[in-house]
């Protein structure tokens, strides 16, 4: 007799093998580990990582002030909320942006590298990292919800007028691409290699 758990609703069954097969609680179907769920998620974080690039180097937004066009990056709209000594803010969005999206990858790659290279590195911790990971993944999109309400709130033509930039883009998808990566990988592959 063997256990196998639905990835779905968590609900428990034993089976003669791991013959894949319908659960009765949601009626997903339940297989002894997703198909190809390392490969794409490896890949989804591939993708992820150089999107990260564009993100810190091209302007996340644009601003026309009275025609002069000033564009400016992550880390110089840091430096500039530094210079105004609004360090909380600057402290946020430094923390949102730049450290846990870097935080995500970097957790990321570490735990998808270890399934592959021997890394002397417990599996509870991997799971711990891996849930970390999925419960942060969502507080990088703060510098998204910013640029998007400037952009929708303040339209004066030439006068005054804010436009996400690249990098925005960039950082939405690099975002959307850990999440999906995060979530599609099947945590059950960690405990295979012992």
């Amino acid at each position: 007799m063997v256990l196998i758990s639905c990835k779905n609703c968590h609900k428990i069954y034993e089976k003669e093998n791991y013959k894949e097969f319908t659960c009765n609680r949601c009626n997903h179907k339940v297989t002894k580990r997703v198909p190809n769920s390392f490969q794409i998620s490896f890949a989804l974080l591939i993708c992820a990582m150089l999107l990260y690039i564009p993100a810190m180097i091209y302007p996340m937004m644009e601003i026309t002030q009275l025609g002069v066009n000033v564009q400016s990056t992550i880390l110089e709209g840091v430096i500039s909320f530094l210079e105004m000594k609004s360090y909380f803010i600057a402290i946020v969005i430094f923390t949102a942006s730049v450290v846990i999206p870097l935080i995500k990858l970097v957790g990321l790659f570490v735990i998808f590298i270890s399934l592959k290279i021997n890394i002397k590195m417990e599996n509870k911790t991997k799971i711990i990292m891996y849930k970390f990971i999925e419960a942060i993944g969502k507080w990088s999109m703060i510098d998204i919800y910013v640029v998007a309400i400037l952009s929708s709130i303040v339209q004066l033509d030439e006068i005054f007028n804010i436009k996400g930039g690249l990098a925005a883009t960039s950082f939405g998808l690099m975002v959307i691409l850990t999440m999906i990566a995060a979530n599609k990988f099947d945590t059950r592959i960690i405990w295979d290699g012992k």
